[in-house]
């Protein structure tokens, strides 16, 4: 019988790496994340996406404005009543028309501030996607990591069972105290809490991306991919990624906006002059009156005052691009190197895991044999779970810090018109 258990339970372990360590290989390490399509139907459908995209209407309503300019035709008229002493009446009419007009090229600075503004709210646009889309994989890699989570334990439990089997039948062959039925028993109990704690964030994870996220398909984890080592050197990733950047794309054009409004302002230091055309009758259409007038305020110290404030704020927009730029650089380069040390990482946790279940296995079969004490080969279980567990995260985190790398090099998930 003993011998019959110890078979079942080799059984059991030889299936437990086979789901673990499988591995995809011919898979480019994309295999856990959802269909594309989907994606982009998931992130099209976001209410802060609609949101930013409704910049682009604002921006190209903006434009319109700006290109026709604030200036208005004004028309004025008067009637009037001449007298003369000891003379006739007279009744007389005039009539004017007359309308600022922007002058020193003016209108031209207006419409490349508009088209300006529509490539910002583009980038704007653009930036807020990537972003959504870096949510959404981190939200769905957690779920993942809860499932493979469950997967792990439910395989470990099936294992714990196994071993209260084998206590109880050496208890009853009298080959075992009555105490190793009770701790085999415990530490069943406690794998069952701790799967159940499991399953309970699992549950959580999945309610998150189905209220976050509705129509993406659950985070459902089988066996986990090999880590791809990503081609090409950790310089031309920074490159790529930072030549891709929305984040800069849209400092470098609230930079440029900010210096273009700064130069429409300081042009407003000359101000607009009006041209009217006037025409009128007087003396009863005896005569008639029609002439030409130019007008133009007198600068003032306001406008002086708003020349320096907007050139400030152009200033302001050059150090906030300069700042992205640092950022940008530096995020880069950390998603790099986090692909390629994850790997590493994953690597090493991966031979221990397997080292650590082996040498369970040979504490288990130690046990059935009656060669070392319960506790000695629970204890050899416990370090072999802990050791899955962390290369199962190992690997979990190699994937995605390796589908973080091809999201920020705009080769998944890139934002399309």
């Amino acid at each position: 019988m003993k011998r019959l258990a110890l078979a079942s339970l080799y059984a059991l372990l030889a299936g437990a790496p086979a789901w673990a360590w499988a591995q995809h290989a011919a898979e480019p390490g994309l295999a856990l994340l959802p269909p594309e399509a989907t994606v982009r139907q998931v992130l099209a459908a976001m209410p802060q996406l609609r949101e930013v995209a409704l910049q682009g209407e604002l921006a190209q309503a903006n434009k319109a404005g700006l290109e026709a300019g604030r200036h208005e035709w004004t028309v004025r008229g008067g009637v009037s009543t001449r007298n003369e002493l000891a003379g006739p009446t007279w009744r007389e009419q005039e009539l004017a028309l007359e309308r600022p007009v922007r002058w020193f090229g003016k209108a031209a600075q207006d419409a490349a501030i508009g088209a300006t503004g529509i490539a910002v709210a583009e980038a704007a646009h653009e930036d807020a996607w990537h972003e959504a889309g870096r949510t959404l994989m981190t939200d769905w890699f957690s779920a993942v990591r809860e499932n493979v989570a469950v997967a792990r334990l439910e395989q470990q439990y099936a294992l714990a069972g196994q071993l209260v089997r084998i206590a109880v039948q050496r208890v009853k062959a009298g080959d075992g105290a009555a105490l190793e039925q009770l701790q085999a028993e415990t530490e069943q109990s406690r794998v069952a809490a701790q799967l159940q704690q499991a399953r309970q964030r699992g549950a959580l994870a999945q309610q998150l991306l189905r209220s976050t996220y509705p129509g993406l398909p659950p985070a459902l984890a089988g066996a986990l991919p090999v880590p791809p080592e990503a081609e090409g050197t950790a310089d031309s990733w920074v490159a790529s990624i930072v030549g891709h950047n929305h984040e800069l794309e849209l400092a470098e054009g609230e930079a440029r906006l900010a210096a273009q409004q700064a130069r429409r302002t300081s042009a407003e230091r000359m101000p607009d002059p009006t041209v009217s055309v006037r025409a009128s009758r007087e003396r009863g259409g005896q005569e008639r009156v029609l002439g030409l007038m130019l007008s133009m305020p007198l600068p003032g110290a306001a406008r002086g005052a708003d020349t320096r404030a907007a050139s400030a704020r152009a200033e302001q927009a050059r150090e906030r691009l300069d700042l992205a730029r640092i950022r940008v650089d530096a995020a880069a380069r950390r998603v790099v190197l986090d692909s390629g040390h994850s790997r590493q990482i994953w690597q090493t946790m991966d031979s221990i895991a397997q080292q650590s279940e082996r040498q369970a296995a040979l504490m288990m079969k130690a046990y059935a044999a009656g060669e070392v004490s319960l506790s000695e080969a629970l204890l050899a279980r416990r370090q072999a779970l802990d050791a899955a567990l962390a290369a199962q995260t190992s690997q979990l985190d190699a994937l995605q810090a390796y589908a973080r790398l091809k999201l920020d090099a705009h080769m998944l998930w890139a934002f399309e018109e």
